[in-house]
């Protein structure tokens, strides 16, 4: 048995999921669904905080991707990614979002939505729909501790410390992204002390600066650079940036950026030769920049870079000019603070956890989520990753409590 520290209300055989993401949300859905008693357990005030944050103004939840080509977006061997999505894929969680009354489109980039674009919604139905299967709901408790011996405790923050006794935990505890200024996750100290292996955090889906000069930012500040490939060391991706007052933002940059020299693709539908082609038509004695403001419909970010930007001799030719448009040289500095990035990295390695999300050294324990040492870009497959593993864990767990 499995002891929680709470108000003593007896539970017999149950359940603690700690945590309200939705990792924590699909787990208890599908015990409660077969007629366990779950007790979810939050630190803050509300649910889903993170999940809200995503959803504030699109909640973006699937995506389109053949199922082995979706595998291939996340990083972290210890989880067969395939077999993971094969178990609970973006069709049978679109499903399940359409039976709590939701309705979703896929975008023109492959990516799944929700059709209200915001997460709000479908957090209040999913907890109603908890609370009608007598899943109890806890905010304001904070974990300090579990142990396993032949019952394990759980401690949670708040007054009085009393048990109860539940057959085993859920920890979907989310990761380092988005915490408050100066928040340090408490939690991996919490799992140190029982031998448990984490790796360091590391900012995952991060904007990256980069040292604009005063007169670009005076013209291209929170305008996009549409439609470009981003290449650097890690790779290339095709998108959208958005220019701010420290750098980049945007899906291209969280998917490949890394520090360093890099180039952004400015015209990618077209070659180099025919951007030439189109700059030599155009009959005035203009400057390249000029023929280009002309014929090439380039945005008025695109331009600010080549005028503001561009290495010094290298906008004077149409050949040289069309090797900025082309591969426009970049600097990546490095990336913003891991409290803004959108995910991360690190936390529990992947070797402590078997492939039902299980921890190896504490038999009844399972950890799922933005916890585990895994990665992945944004368009869907973070949240997709969280749903499968919830939904994994708790029908693992099914199987020791039957």
């Amino acid at each position: 048995m499995l002891c929680v520290a709470y108000r003593a209300v007896p539970v017999g055989k149950a359940v603690a999921i700690i945590g309200t993401g939705p990792a924590a949300l699909m787990a208890a859905a599908v015990l409660a669904g077969r007629g366990h008693t779950v007790s979810v357990f939050e630190k803050s005030k509300g649910p889903g905080r993170k999940l809200l944050i995503a959803g504030g103004s699109g909640l973006n939840i699937s995506n389109a991707l053949p199922l082995d080509i979706f595998a291939a977006q996340y990083e972290g061997a210890g989880i067969n990614w395939q077999s993971l999505l094969e178990r609970f894929s973006p069709a049978r969680w679109l499903e399940f979002i359409h039976q709590k009354g939701f309705e979703t489109f896929e975008g023109t980039s492959g990516r799944y939505f929700i059709r209200e674009m915001k997460a709000s919604g479908l957090l209040r139905t999913w907890l109603a729909d908890l609370r009608s299967k007598n899943v109890r709901l806890h905010f304001s408790h904070e974990i300090t501790d579990f142990t396993r011996k032949d019952a394990a405790t759980l401690q949670l923050h708040f007054g009085e410390q009393e048990s109860v006794t539940v057959n085993a935990i859920i920890f979907a505890l989310g990761g380092a992204s988005w915490l408050a200024e100066d928040e340090v996750p408490a939690w991996p100290d919490m799992f140190k002390t029982k031998g448990i292996v984490l790796q360091p955090f590391a900012a995952a889906n991060s904007g990256f600066e980069v040292g604009w000069k005063k007169e670009f930012l005076k013209e291209a500040l929170n305008q996009p650079l549409k439609n470009i490939i981003l290449s650097t060391a890690r790779g290339s991706k095709k998108g959208d940036l958005l220019i701010t007052a420290y750098g980049l933002e945007g899906t291209p940059v969280y998917t490949c950026g890394t520090a360093g020299f890099c180039h952004i693709d400015l015209k990618p539908d077209l070659t180099q030769d025919q951007i030439i082609r189109k700059l030599e038509s155009v009959r005035e004695n203009l400057s390249p920049l000029r023929r280009a403001q002309r014929i090439l419909t380039l945005s008025p970010a695109a331009l600010a870079l080549l005028y503001h930007e561009a290495p010094q001799g290298r906008a004077s030719g149409i050949k040289e000019f069309v090797d900025c448009i082309k591969a426009f040289p970049i600097t990546l500095l490095h990336p913003r603070p891991l409290a803004e990035a959108i995910s991360s990295a690190g936390g529990i390695a992947l070797e402590e956890i078997t492939e039902e999300f299980e921890l190896k050294k504490i038999p009844g324990v399972y950890a799922v989520g933005e916890m585990l040492d895994w990665s992945a870009p944004t368009g869907g497959f973070l949240i997709q990753a969280c749903v499968s593993q919830g939904f994994v864990a708790a029908n693992a767990l099914l199987q020791k409590l039957t």
